[in-house]
């Protein structure tokens, strides 16, 4: 634990009126940590030390190690899952000499309904206060407490480790197994693997140590990467290392073109970016419709920064989430942010972005919690992922995290026009997979029929008519069997008209869009093509 944890804690149990601390960790390894301080501080020598815990309904005195007696159950308060005493007799305990009281470990709202009660009653007790007795509350999070408890009482954080705590953790483990094994090892830990371990708790950095050391016989920063993916996976994240770059992105040029210029460049020379005092990107936001290849697009662009990814799925990240706790956010930043640099790409942006006007205000409030948190990982001057969002729905998104500093821009993803569709339909038959063509295909033809296709939708097209081709024995894949497969494709093309023009519309009117580079794609969108009128779509300049 580190020095300016315990500085804290001993400053405000000095200083505070409150009697009570709310310690907030998910890791175990802090508890055991906490309690060995308190027995050798001075402050805390006179103390009488108290353990309860709610899990196993344990009280006792860690002096003696022995039970803590009270009334008998007849005159006592049952509360369900807890040993026979009430408040009133706990607090008797806290009044008659000078006592810290451990409560350990608050993970459930059941667990902090139990211990509510005592906890208003000691934090102001004038009592209390002059035996300079304390009940220090580990807790999951403290917002499973109400905002009464939380008001009376004091929240300090734990979780944060430090490289020398790591370092430590490291050594004692190293020593440890050389006196199981009795012989003297020859482990590594150097600045490398100690950053390896940045992110994880004391304790999964442990649990990864020892499963390194039983693997290679040594600590392997590979080792602790794949814990913390591992973790990442569990939580919802999916990590991969793209395979393909820019050549796999049929058209769009336009778009390649100013990534490449603006955030790719920057982030490969950093040093030149910082002669002529550009900042580090810190993320941009895809905004197009569905199917145009954003996702697509994302892995892309972090293949051509040499950067692995974290995928973060709205719909997987929130079934974790929601119904936990917010300490489980924090986790799953830190532990991005120890993989950095790195891209973390949000799909479904609005999704967990919803505008707070927007959140259904039965939800205890953890949507709000949860955008909170966000708002300030996004906006961490300090944050060293770079975050790809995509979204279909930009008005969803609450508006804060649109602004420079969280996201450098949003960027349009726009229908491929004519050139750029046959780009992609060359992509799917010759780069992605190899298809055999027939001479009589006409990718030319295919992409003038195709107009309002998405790109997910040409690569459809192109298994469509292989599967034709294969069902019906052909050696190739020939022009009658794309338009065949064509037939099978129905395009609303009204409804698109209507799509198109109104997320231009939106494009305009957002703030964070550079106006230059949005004439810029909407020229080469080729509006014309699609039926959009030009005069009807303010500021765009015709051709």
């Amino acid at each position: 634990m580190s020095e300016y944890i315990l500085q804290e804690f001993v400053l405000k149990r000095q200083c505070n009126a409150s009697n009570v601390f709310l310690l907030r960790t998910s890791d175990p390894k802090r508890i055991s940590q906490f309690i060995n301080f308190v027995k050798t501080f001075d402050i805390f020598q006179r103390h009488r030390k108290l353990f309860y815990s709610v899990q196993t309904s344990e009280f006792l005195n860690l002096e003696s190690n022995t039970p803590v007696s009270f009334a008998s159950p007849e005159t006592a308060f049952q509360m369900p899952g807890m040993v026979s005493f009430t408040p009133q007799q706990v607090l008797g305990q806290l009044r008659e000499k000078p006592t810290l009281l451990i409560i350990s470990y608050i993970s459930e709202q059941r667990h902090a309904n139990m211990v509510s009660d005592l906890l208003i009653a000691a934090a102001h007790d004038d009592a209390c206060y002059r035996q300079k007795s304390t009940v220090a509350v580990f807790t999951a999070d403290e917002n499973l407490f109400n905002n009464v408890v939380r008001r009376f009482c004091y929240t300090i954080e734990l979780d944060s480790v430090s490289p020398e705590e790591r370092k430590a953790l490291l050594e004692r483990i190293k020593r440890e197994l050389e006196q199981e094994l009795q012989k003297e090892l020859n482990l590594t830990i150097n600045a490398d693997v100690i950053n390896a371990a940045s992110g994880l708790t004391l304790h999964d950095t442990e649990t990864a140590a020892l499963e390194s050391f039983v693997r290679f016989q040594d600590f392997k920063v590979e080792v602790f990467t794949e814990y913390k993916i591992k973790l990442l996976r569990e939580m919802g994240l999916e990590y991969i290392e793209p395979k393909r770059g820019f050549e796999s992105v049929g058209g769009y040029e336009y778009l390649k073109d100013y990534v490449k210029n603006r955030i790719v460049k920057v982030l490969r020379n950093p040093d030149l970016a910082e002669k002529f005092g550009i900042p580090i990107p810190k993320g941009i936001l895809l905004y197009g419709m569905p199917g145009t290849g954003k996702t697509w697009f994302a892995k892309a662009l972090a293949k051509e920064v040499g950067l692995p990814m974290v995928i973060l799925d709205p719909s997987t990240f929130l079934r974790g989430v929601v119904g936990e706790t917010e300490a489980r956010v924090k986790q799953i930043t830190a532990l991005i942010e120890s993989l950095a640099p790195i891209i973390c790409f949000i799909d479904e942006f609005d999704q967990l972005t919803m505008s707070r006007q927007a959140v259904v205000s039965t939800d205890s409030g953890v949507s709000r919690r949860l955008t909170n948190m966000l708002l300030a990982w996004l906006g961490d001057e300090n944050r060293k992922a770079f975050i790809v969002g995509a979204t279909n729905y930009v008005r969803d998104v609450d508006p804060a995290f649109l602004r420079p500093g969280r996201l450098d821009e949003v960027i349009p993803v726009l229908y491929p026009d004519q050139r750029a569709r046959r780009q992609i339909l060359e992509v799917h038959t010759r780069i992605i997979r190899k298809v055999p063509l027939a001479k009589n295909v006409d990718l030319d033809e295919i992409a003038r029929k195709t107009v309002f296709f998405t790109g997910a939708e040409l690569e459809k097209l192109v298994i469509e008519a292989a599967s034709l081709a294969m069902s019906s024995g052909a050696k190739t894949v020939s022009m009658k069997h794309f338009e065949k497969a064509l037939e099978s494709v129905e395009i609303n093309i009204a409804e698109r008209k209507r799509t198109l023009d109104r997320t231009i519309r939106e494009l305009q009117s957002l703030e964070n869009v550079n106006k230059l580079f949005l004439k810029k794609a909407l020229e080469a969108c080729s509006l014309e093509e699609f039926g959009v009128s030009t005069a009807r779509v303010k500021g765009v300049v015709k051709k």
